[in-house]
């Protein structure tokens, strides 16, 4: 599945990618040299997503999940979609179909660009402090 995601608006702001076995992870670079990084999570018949905001090009797994209310630790953090909703851990059901994982998949996807973005503006990471 390839859709463009808004925020990439060229080349040099896509970061990178991974992907592994229930696990789809994109990474892209800020104007503030940040990173926003974007995961989808399939656990069985059930699929997730979760966001995060790093200084450095880390994987998303090395950021520390907090929930709807936290605070954004200095190095960065990420957010569960569920939390951004307000369904806390949230998990939603794949679909029986090719189609139904499809259509869920860009669902998550669009709310995560949305939600995840919007809180991460509102809880930016802190500055870093000059080194002296």
């Amino acid at each position: 599945m390839t859709k463009p995601v808004g925020g990439a608006r060229s080349r040099s702001s896509f970061a990178g990618v991974a992907a592994r076995p229930n696990l789809a992870c994109v990474r892209l670079a800020s104007a503030d040299g940040s990173f926003l990084l974007f995961a989808l999570r399939r656990h069985l018949g059930w699929v997730t997503g979760e966001a995060g905001i790093a200084r450095d090009p880390v994987e998303i797994e090395s950021l520390p999940l907090l929930d709807a209310e936290g605070d954004a630790e200095s190095g960065g953090y990420r957010v569960r979609l569920g939390d951004q909703l307000g369904d806390g851990g949230r998990w939603w059901p794949a679909g029986t179909s090719e189609q139904d994982l499809r259509e869920r998949l860009e669902w998550i996807v669009l709310q995560l660009r949305v939600k995840a973005t919007a809180y991460f503006a509102r809880h930016p990471l802190p500055r870093r402090r000059e080194a002296g």
